[in-house]
């Protein structure tokens, strides 16, 4: 399979607050990355992939260009910025056109001279006539002619795309992209701290996403592509997720949203529990709600270089799913270190495992004969001088595997009895990983014809 080729590259840049966020979720047509008012709120590259004017194209969202970064946090945010800008073949300089030009604007020109690439110049916050004026006082930066813009109200962006476009590789200097099977995506998951981010730069072995020890760094839910031995994936790292009451500020509950929504997205999520701490109501809650969303799971142990009697912890493990949440009994673990890199790649044999068994189908022949089985099975209690009785099954639907068995009374049927035959579903069919939906219905019919 030819290696996947990349579109080329646009760049977003300008202090904190002057729009960066809205213009690039108006650019990509969605609601991509979080927009608010506090300072510093996008930390992470976020990528889309946008079409204008016959150009398709990615474009890259980057946190905001300080003067003197005061903190570590900070400071990685602005590396962040310069491998956008290093990687970038276009560069958009979004300035507020409601404020004059500040030292830092100069600061960011300066530096963006020193790339040597196209900039192109975009004044935001302009969104009437009157304010449209004030584009004119960009032209003392010396990078062309300032567009005037409105990326709140969508003012000005076609003419700002013209200019982009315009400035692009021609195509026949970009490699083509080659047609590919569908991407598996990956939501990494877990509370704050765990070590997803961590996980994350260490598969890709560079520092993609921020990390640090302040609970809260990821704030976005961050896409990222990687290729490993001719499969393409998807990963979404996430913020983490805390419980509501740990809620404090509107950023949080954003990041906690949009962490929910990768959830969704996701064909496999990757469970990231910390080894040392065990497992945690919390955990269990994120694990509700992935099964709710149907996504697959697999549970990821991590910071394994910091446990000390690893085989008894090892043991200790199953043990504990076995008691504090058996409703995971179905749900693969394993063990990694993102710092000594120990099983970090052996994920992808979990993920593609996985995978594959979400996308499985059991045929109403052989669904059939499993209800067959079920007779030969203890049977429930019987209510009334009534027994519960299953006549046909089939399966409707995956992610999650989704069965409708039609019975003679719905009432009959214990969820202690609907437990039991999920249980001799994945005993007979597998579906390691994968939530089950078992739905009942009434009918008359006996089995059809297969």
């Amino acid at each position: 399979m030819p290696a996947k080729k990349k579109l080329p590259l646009v760049a977003i840049c300008g202090r904190p607050n002057v729009g960066k966020s809205t213009l690039f979720n108006r650019i990509v047509g969605r609601q991509s990355a979080i927009v608010h008012g506090e300072v510093g709120v996008t930390r992470d590259r976020a990528f889309g992939v946008a079409e204008w004017h016959g150009r398709k194209f990615r474009l890259v969202d980057t946190g905001g260009i300080v003067d003197q970064p005061t903190d570590p946090i900070t400071h990685m945010i602005q590396d962040q910025v310069r491998a956008a800008l290093d990687d970038a073949h276009v560069i958009i300089f979004v300035l507020d056109g409601q404020h004059d030009i500040t030292r830092v604007d100069f600061e960011v020109r300066d530096e963006l001279f020193r790339y040597g690439k196209p900039v192109v110049v975009a004044v935001n916050k302009l969104d009437n006539a009157k304010l449209e004026q004030h584009r004119t006082d960009f032209y003392e930066l010396g990078l062309g002619d300032p567009l005037a813009i409105s990326s709140g109200h969508g003012i000005g962006i076609d003419d700002l795309m013209i200019a982009v476009t315009n400035l692009l590789p021609e195509a026949a200097t970009m490699p083509e992209e080659v047609e590919e099977p569908p991407i598996t995506k990956v939501a990494v998951v877990g509370k704050p701290n765990v070590g997803k981010s961590s996980f994350v730069n260490a598969i890709l072995n560079e520092p993609r996403s921020i990390v640090h020890d302040e609970p809260g760094t990821t704030r976005d839910a961050i896409d990222i592509e990687f290729r490993w031995k001719d499969k393409d994936y998807l990963f979404i790292d996430t913020a983490g997720l805390r419980k509501k009451s740990g809620i404090k500020k509107d950023v949080e509950r954003f990041s906690v949203a949009r962490s929910l929504r990768a959830v969704r997205r996701a064909d496999v999520c990757l469970l990231l529990v910390d080894a040392t701490e065990g497992l945690t109501e919390q955990d269990k809650r994120i694990v509700s709600y992935i099964n709710e969303q149907g996504a697959a799971t697999i549970l990821v142990w991590t910071k394994w270089d910091l446990v000390e009697d690893k085989e008894k912890r090892f043991k200790d493990i199953a043990l504990e799913i076995d008691l504090k949440a058996p409703f995971l009994k179905h749900v693969p673990y394993m063990t990694i270190s993102n710092v000594t890199r120990q099983r970090l790649f052996t994920t992808f044999e979990y993920i593609d495992r996985v995978k594959v068994e979400a996308e499985k189908r059991i045929s109403t022949h052989e669904l059939n004969n499993f209800v067959e089985s079920l007779k030969a099975q203890p049977t429930p209690a019987i209510h009334k001088k009534r027994q519960a009785k299953i006549k046909y099954a089939t399966q409707v639907g995956v992610k999650p595997a989704t069965f409708i068995l039609f019975v003679n009374d719905k009432s009959l049927f214990h969820f202690s009895y609907l437990r039991f035959i999920e249980n001799q579903l994945r005993e007979r069919y597998g579906f390691e990983g994968v939530p089950i939906q078992i739905e009942l219905r009434e009918s008359k019919r006996e089995a059809p014809e297969s």
